[in-house]
Parts: structure tokens; sequence; C-alpha cells
């Protein structure tokens, strides 16, 4: 039948015909030790960008712009504030 796929577990279905192993989670896990134990992983907006940070390597050049631009827009809000506060 054009619906059934040989191969799936019935108590498992498939989601839009997409196994669901497939969906697993497959990269290796970069974050610190001390964002595991809190609890941060990429489906949190913190652990999302320690997620991508951790995942920059310094030998790439786009990797280093990305830090660059990373610390730039983090930093600036606290920056303009301490000037505004001067």
């Amino acid at each position: 039948m054009f619906g059934e796929r040989e191969g799936l577990d019935p108590e498992r279905p498939a989601h839009f015909g997409i196994p669901p192993d497939a969906l697993a989670d497959e990269r290796p896990d970069r974050r610190p030790e001390e964002a595991r134990r809190m609890g941060l992983s990429r489906h949190t907006e913190e652990g999302a960008v320690l997620s991508f940070a951790s995942g920059l390597d310094r030998g790439k050049t786009g990797h280093r712009l990305m830090a660059w631009i990373l610390l730039v827009t983090f930093a600036a809000p606290a920056v303009y504030t301490l000037f505004w506060l001067l």
C-alpha cells in the first residue's frame, strides 16, 4: 500500500512518512557539563545559543568571525547601558 513502509515499528508510527529514528539526535553533544546539569539543550533559547557557540571551531575563519559577531551582539547592550549610566 502507498502509506505503509516495511521495517517500521507498529508501536511507533511514522510522522509524515518519516520514521521516528530518523529524528533522533545524532550529533555529538558539545555542551559543557554545567549546561547538561542545568538541563540546557538545543530546545531552549539559552541552550541553543550555547550549543551553537560550543560547535564553533577556532581553526576556521568563518567560525572566528561568527564568534566575534556573537561577542559584539551580546556585549553591546551592556556597554551601551554602562556608558548611558555614566
